[in-house]
């Protein structure tokens, strides 16, 4: 069965259309010429035959811009010979110059149409040739020498099929070269393809990068612009894929995030935008939005998506995400400051416990540059020895006598005023300045402890808080050793004060650390307790010293019986397990009597002494001997008023 001919591509036909019109003109011009000569020599039929072929150069060049290429080129080729065959029937037969144009079809032939029609041409011209040939051997032309005919018959047979040849092959070469260089152009068009793809998107998630995300929710801004809409940016930050990708490995990682892409496609319209910003953190543009619902909406369904479970490498993994939402124009008349904006709000998501979205608003562009000059004045205060220990005694709550003190870090900035801890404390431990901090509080609360004992007071324990911050950087048993080292404290002297979440963290690098204190000889205390995961397990697992009741509880004690069960049940867990336990906030005799009668041990509050600077601390406190105030006399009840 015959093999169907390949279709010609786009480009090659277009080529041969270009030189088509080229022959098909050039041979019009030569055509116009001969007529021109056969007219004035009144060679009519000559004349005739010429104006045919001008005629067929004319419908050629019609079919063509019409489409028809393929048939016009065969056209033009079989017209040609068959113009040159009546000039050469007309005229000398085999001897006539037109038998020069032969060739120069042929090669026409292989320029515009296929090898197989250059073939078909071929034994067409051998034919015109045979047909010359008998028709003057048998009388029905007049040739004046007959007798040389054969010969030149067979000369003109060798030439043309060594030409017909010659093109054939050359037609051949020429396709396979174009054939070869069209399969190279497209490899470079689909390489630049690849290139365009992979500068645009990114690799893993196949998601537009933040270019090409730029680009879009741009163009989307400038139509809303056109249409009085307005573009909503979401900034979505994955909560806890740094534990995933810990804990199952940057395989399960890498699968972990394409699946989210995929549900962050599915979450908006096709119209809308979704890209990568890079790590765990992606863009959503919702364009045309007419109503503010739309944006809270579509923020639901992707926190409702990102909380349902993942399979990630066979395990099943929760997540979730915090979202942070600027709108153009209100938010930003351009993607930067949208996109700072949307930032901003993202940050105030995590930092209200994640798994929620905020919309911007100027306030938090406020905060967060409060918060970016406050930072800035920490490493400042750092540098500049601007922190002070401030020391608040914790007695025995029976007796009076001095136990312990916690050493609470204060800040005296440059002006001499002292900023509340309870504003400069988050944003070191943010910035992860606490860590700096915290090591200069453990070695600055040992030297003044044993400046103390070298003075000459009684013994008592120093207390120093501790940030998660410090645990996770992972060198603080080296800092407490090198600052119980350096300033020959005894480690029974020191307390170690730890929130619940801190111990809830239960990391391999937290519980190492812990271990690593007990051996030492340090005590453990857990401070406000009852305010986070009041886990009992963990009180015996990390061998806890001391509980240390939170003010909040001490402060409501005297309110009714249902505030003094739960401390009485504080106190008696904590009897239970031989632990001390501490009140803090105690701020009159009252309270303490009551916590007395429950059984506390030790106590710390403004009722005995607010924290106070080392110098005065040494003079109000060590020097005098702390002692219990004076039971104060019950205020008499007012008279009832007379009848």
């Amino acid at each position: 069965m015959q093999r169907p001919a390949e279709p010609l591509d786009t480009a090659e036909l277009a080529f041969r259309g270009r030189r088509l019109v080229q022959i098909s003109s050039l041979t019009m011009a030569g055509l116009a010429i001969i007529a021109l000569r056969a007219l004035i020599t009144e060679q009519w039929n000559d004349a005739a035959i010429m104006g045919a072929g001008i005629t067929t150069m004319l419908l050629c060049q019609l079919m063509n811009r019409r489409g028809a290429t393929e048939s016009a080129n065969l056209l033009l080729v079989f017209a040609l010979t068959a113009m040159v065959s009546l000039l050469m029937w007309n005229g000398e037969g085999l001897r006539d110059s037109a038998l020069l144009t032969f060739p120069a079809v042929m090669i026409s032939a292989g320029l515009l149409t296929k090898p197989a029609h250059v073939v078909r041409l071929l034994l067409a011209m051998l034919a015109v040739i045979a047909l010359l040939l008998l028709s003057t051997l048998y009388g029905m032309r007049f040739d004046t020498r007959p007798d040389a005919l054969a010969n030149r018959a067979l000369d003109t047979t060798v030439i043309l099929l060594i030409s017909g040849f010659a093109v054939w092959v050359m037609v051949g070469d020429l396709h396979k070269a174009l054939g070869r260089l069209n399969v190279q152009i497209a490899q470079y068009a689909q390489s630049q393809q690849d290139l365009t793809h992979l500068s645009q998107h990114d690799a893993l998630t196949q998601l537009p990068n933040r270019l090409l995300g730029r680009s879009r929710i741009e163009q989307a801004m400038a139509q809303a612009q056109r249409n009085g809409t307005q573009v909503a940016l979401l900034f979505v930050d994955l909560d806890n894929f740094k534990a995933i990708n810990d804990s199952l490995g940057h395989t399960a990682g890498d699968d972990f995030l394409r699946q989210v892409a995929q549900r962050l496609r599915d979450t908006v319209r096709q119209s809308d935008v979704v890209a990568r910003q890079g790590g765990d953190e992606f863009l959503m543009g919702i364009t045309d939005v007419t109503q503010p619902d739309w944006v809270s909406t579509v923020a639901d369904k992707v926190l409702t998506c990102m909380g349902e479970h993942f399979v990630v490498g066979g395990t099943e993994v929760s997540s979730s995400c915090s979202i942070g939402i600027a709108v153009y124009p209100h938010n930003g008349a351009d993607f930067e400051t949208l996109l700072r904006h949307a930032d901003i709000s993202v940050y105030h998501a995590k930092d209200a416990g994640r798994n929620l979205y905020r919309f911007y608003d100027a306030s938090m562009n406020t905060r967060m540059q409060e918060n970016l000059q406050l930072v800035a004045g920490l490493r400042t205060a750092l540098a500049r020895q601007e922190f002070v220990l401030h020391y608040q005694p914790v007695v025995d709550i029976h007796t009076g006598r001095l136990v312990a003190a916690e050493a609470l870090v204060r800040w005296r900035s440059a002006d001499g005023s002292l900023v509340p801890p309870a504003l400069f404390i988050p944003a070191a431990e943010k910035s992860g300045l606490i860590v700096d901090i915290g090591e200069w509080v453990i070695r600055e609360a040992c030297r003044q402890m044993v400046a103390w004992r070298r003075a000459g007071h009684p013994h008592f324990v120093m207390a120093v808080n501790l940030s998660p911050v410090q645990f996770r950087r992972g060198t603080l048993e080296t800092v407490i050793r090198e600052a119980l080292g350096d300033s020959g404290l005894a480690p029974d002297s020191l307390e170690l004060e730890v929130t619940e979440s801190t111990l809830v963290q239960d990391s391999e690098k937290f519980i190492l650390a812990l271990q690593g204190l007990k051996t030492l000889g340090i005590r453990i205390s857990i401070d406000d307790f009852g305010t986070g995961y009041s886990n009992l397990s963990y009180l015996q697992r990390f061998s806890i010293d001391k509980l240390k009741i939170d003010q909040s509880f001490v402060r409501r004690l005297m309110d009714g019986p249902p505030e003094r069960a739960i401390v009485s049940a504080i106190i008696q867990i904590a009897r239970s397990l031989n632990l001390t336990t501490t009140a803090e906030g105690i701020e009159d005799e009252a309270t303490r009597q009551q916590l007395a009668a429950l059984g506390c041990l030790q106590g710390q509050g403004y009722l005995f002494s607010r924290p106070l600077a080392a110098q005065a601390f040494e003079h109000e406190v060590l020097l005098p001997g702390l002692a219990l105030p004076a039971p104060r006399a019950p205020a008499p009840h007012p008279a009832p008023p007379s009848a």
